[in-house]
């Protein structure tokens, strides 16, 4: 049966790609004869795209490292070319092996094989290689090709070098003497035929935490370790959400010095309905939105998607290019109604479930990053998690950076990072 799903799976996978294709060229039968051998050209490459890509077969013990191989070594020389000027130079200390590792995990309560990005410096004598994990934006899944190219363990095997997050974030990090770990995610890579968690935290956490697991069994330690918490976007939420599950449920084997989010979406709960609410306001791209609510039904609350949905919605690339008209047209009048009124206690209980901006009390130190434009993630997010965290009684930074928006931040970001966390 997981035979036939997975197959089932790459047939969908391909589909959905064929689609984007024949959207591209229209309903011209002459241009697709025409140019039909590019076609299955593009089919093949979707094959490899989708497929497991010969991952090793997972175990029990969560964490556990099936298969390493060192794909990248950079001198200094080589992390200074690659991160420019925005990095302050100071910070690149060490050279930096790089890794693609195969680690096991648990994707809805099952075992999985999963990969990651391990860097480390290159020093065995002076570098003092802390844990950290660093956790990346979202990569689109409509696009599978352009996603598998961006995420962090492929980056290197990629003769067109993008998903910049591996030398914008993960290279300074590393260079500056933190042993550094960047998870896929499940849904990409060699998990493709999986739908991705997205910003669903109560799944996408067993991942992240397990590549933790990995990275303190590539060093080789045993016992309880520090660690740092990372991220942008999506992973700037996925970092802050982790914060609090290490802390509640994994705290015999890990305890967070600090997290470091930037722009992420930590109040779950507020961000649909303030959306909802205000219509005079700029809404994120109606895509996000309306896989994030894709993606909390799928994963929680598990309604039919019509009584949701105003557009057919049968997965998450559906979710994300199906929609009709703006956000405010996408959703069922009634459950708009619902969750505005309150009424819809099984949404809001999934939503508040998913949301990390109140109610905790961070153990160590929380800082928090945003671009005041932010016209992606709202800035309201990191306003609420720095109200609420500090109400609960957190150590907590806020860095609002005024006019700017949310791709033009990362710099200043990874160089208050490296300065805050004393590298």
């Amino acid at each position: 049966m997981q035979k036939f799903y997975i197959f089932y799976t790459k047939l969908l996978c391909i589909w959905e790609n064929c689609c984007i294709f024949a959207h591209f060229f229209g309903k011209h039968d002459t241009m697709f004869r025409r140019h039909r051998y590019y076609f299955l050209l593009f089919v093949l490459l979707l094959l490899v795209g989708c497929s497991e890509q010969n991952a090793p077969a997972p175990t029990s013990h969560r964490g556990q490292i099936l298969k390493k191989e060192l794909v990248k070594t950079l001198s200094i020389s080589d992390i200074e070319a690659l991160v420019g000027d925005s990095i302050d130079k100071s910070y690149l200390k060490y050279p930096v092996n790089c890794y693609r590792v195969f680690y096991s995990s648990v994707y809805e309560g099952d075992s999985i094989t999963t990969a990651g990005l391990v860097l480390l410096p290159n020093d065995t004598l002076t570098a003092d290689r802390s844990m950290c994990l660093y956790l990346h934006g979202t990569n689109w899944p409509i696009d599978k090709l352009a996603a598998q190219q961006k995420i962090p363990s492929n980056y290197f095997n990629n003769p067109r070098q993008s998903g910049g997050e591996v030398v914008t974030c993960g290279l300074p990090l590393a260079s500056s003497g933190l042993a550094v770990m960047m998870p896929d995610y499940i849904g990409y890579g060699i998990t493709a035929d999986r739908e991705h968690p997205f910003i669903y935290y109560p799944e996408l956490r067993h991942a992240n935490i397990d590549g933790l697991r990995a990275l303190k069994n590539f060093l080789g330690r045993g016992g309880k370790q520090d660690v740092w918490l990372a991220g942008w976007s999506q992973g700037g939420g996925a970092a802050l959400s982790l914060h609090y599950y290490i802390q509640t449920y994994d705290s015999d084997e890990f305890t967070v010095q600090s997290s470091s989010c930037l722009a992420g979406p930590y109040n779950f709960e507020g961000q649909l309905t303030t959306i909802l609410k205000n219509k005079e306001m700029a809404p994120p791209p109606t895509p996000l939105c309306t896989w994030s609510v894709y993606v909390l039904n799928r994963f929680a609350v598990h309604r039919n998607p019509d009584q949701i949905f105003t557009f057919t919605v049968t997965d998450q690339v559906s979710a994300m290019m199906n929609f009709v008209g703006n956000i405010w047209d996408c959703f069922r009048p009634y459950f708009v109604q619902g969750l505005l009124n309150g009424e819809d206690l099984e949404w809001i209980q999934a939503s508040k479930k998913n949301s990390f901006h109140d109610g905790w009390k961070p153990v160590g130190k929380v800082y928090l990053h945003h671009g005041t434009a932010d016209n992606i993630v709202p800035y309201f997010n990191t306003r609420d998690a720095e109200a609420g965290l500090s109400a609960a009684g957190g150590d907590v930074t806020l860095y609002a950076y005024i006019g700017k928006s949310h791709f033009d931040v990362t710099p200043l970001y990874i160089n208050n990072t490296l300065k805050d966390w004393g590298r």
